[in-house]
C-alpha cells in the first residue's frame, strides 16, 4: 500500500505542476499586458522563461534537498525528451518549415555550445560551482536580450491597422504591434479580473512548489524501490512529466496547423534548461557531475548526438524536415530510454 502511495503522489506533484504552471503563466502574461508589454516581447522573455518553470522549480527542490544528481538530471533529461521525443513526434506528423534558418542555427550552435561546455565542466571540475552557476545567469540574460533585439527587428515588418498618423487623433497611444481597435484591445482591470489572477498567481505558484517537493521525494523513494539510481528517475520519468507542457503546445500547433513555431521553441527551451534551470540550482547548492558515472558515459553524449542530430537536421532542411529525421530522432531518444532502464 505504501509503495502505491510513493507512486500516486508521484504522479500527483507532476499534475499540480503543470496545472500550476499553466495558472502561474496565465497571470504573468496577464500582468505583462496590462503594463503595456508588447506580445512579441513577451513571448521572447516572460513566456520563455515561465516555459521551462517546471524543470526549474523541481531542480531548485532537489538542489534544496541537496539531491544534485536529481536536479541535474531533470534538466538534461528534459533536452533529451524535448529533442528526442516532442520534436521527433513534431517531424513525424508535421514535417515543419523553418521560416529563420539563420536564427535556428545560430541558437542550435549556441545550444551544441552549452552541452559541450557542461561535458568539458564534468570531466575538468567535476561539478557545477557557484561561480560557474554565475555565468550561467549572465548567459541566461545575454540570450533574453537577444531574443528581444530579434523580437523587435522582427517588429518592423508588422503590419499596422493604422497607415496615417492623424487616424490616432484623440486616441490613446498603444504600444508597438497592436492595432487600433478599442474594442479588440481593451483590457479588463476590473477588481474580479484583477482578484481572478492574483488567485491564479498566488494558488499556481504554491501548487508548483508542492509538485516540485512531492515529486522529488516520492521520485528518490521510487529509484529506491526500482534499486536504480535517482538519476535514472530524473532523466526518463521526471523529465518526461515536466517537459509535457511542451508536448501539449507541440499537439496543439500539430491540429491547428502553426508548427513552425515549435522547432524553434523546442531548441529554446532546451537553452533554457541550461542556463536558467542548472544555473538557478547551482546557485542554491554545487551540482556534483561525477558523483555518478552514468553522467559523463551515457547522459551528455547522448544528449549532445541528439542536439547535434537536430541542429543539422534543421541546418540543411530548407524544403522541410523530413518524416524519416523525425523516426531517427525519436529511435535515438528510445535507446536513450533503454540504456537507462536497463
Amino acid at each position: 500500500m505504501s509503495q502505491l502511495l510513493t507512486y500516486f503522489f508521484f504522479v500527483l506533484g507532476l499534475v499540480m505542476i503543470i496545472k500550476g504552471s499553466d495558472w502561474f503563466i496565465d497571470a504573468v502574461i496577464w500582468a505583462a499586458t496590462v503594463f503595456k508589454i508588447p506580445y512579441i516581447i513577451i513571448g521572447a522573455t516572460v513566456v520563455s522563461i515561465c516555459t521551462t518553470l517546471p524543470e526549474t522549480f523541481v531542480s531548485i527542490a532537489a538542489a534544496v534537498k541537496d539531491q544534485t544528481d536529481y536536479a541535474f538530471g531533470n534538466a538534461i533529461g528534459s533536452i533529451a525528451a524535448n529533442t528526442g521525443f516532442i520534436m521527433g513526434i513534431l517531424l513525424i506528423f508535421a514535417k515543419p518549415i523553418i521560416e529563420d534558418r539563420r536564427n535556428y542555427i545560430k541558437n542550435g550552435l549556441f545550444l551544441i555550445g552549452l552541452v559541450v561546455m557542461t561535458f568539458i565542466i564534468s570531466i575538468t571540475v567535476g561539478e557545477i560551482t557557484r561561480l560557474i552557476g554565475f555565468g550561467l545567469i549572465a548567459l541566461l540574460i545575454l540570450f533574453l536580450i537577444n531574443n528581444v533585439l530579434s523580437a523587435k527587428k522582427e517588429m518592423r515588418h508588422i503590419d499596422y491597422d493604422i497607415e496615417r498618423e492623424e487616424d490616432m487623433a484623440g486616441e490613446t497611444p498603444l504600444f508597438e504591434g497592436v492595432a487600433l481597435d478599442p474594442k479588440e484591445n481593451e483590457i479588463d482591470i476590473s477588481r474580479k479580473t484583477i482578484t481572478k489572477y492574483v488567485v491564479y498567481f498566488l494558488v499556481g505558484i504554491t501548487l508548483v512548489i508542492i509538485g516540485s517537493n512531492l515529486l522529488v521525494d516520492n521520485g528518490i523513494q521510487i529509484a529506491q524501490l526500482l534499486g536504480v539510481p535517482s538519476i535514472v528517475i530524473a532523466v526518463t520519468f521526471t523529465a518526461i512529466g515536466t517537459s509535457l507542457p511542451e508536448l501539449v503546445t507541440t499537439i496543439t500547433s500539430i491540429r491547428k496547423k502553426v508548427t513552425n513555431l515549435g522547432v524553434g521553441n523546442i531548441i529554446g527551451a532546451n537553452i533554457l534548461n541550461i542556463v536558467q534551470v542548472i544555473g538557478i540550482s547551482s546557485l542554491i547548492g554545487p551540482i556534483s557531475l561525477n558523483s555518478d558515472p552514468s553522467i559523463i558515459s551515457l547522459q551528455l553524449p547522448f544528449v549532445f548526438a541528439l542536439v547535434v542530430m537536430a541542429v543539422m537536421f534543421g541546418a540543411f532542411a530548407k524544403s522541410g524536415f523530413k518524416r524519416w529525421q523525425g523516426v531517427v530522432l525519436l529511435a535515438a531518444y528510445a535507446a536513450f530510454l533503454f540504456l537507462n532502464l536497463t
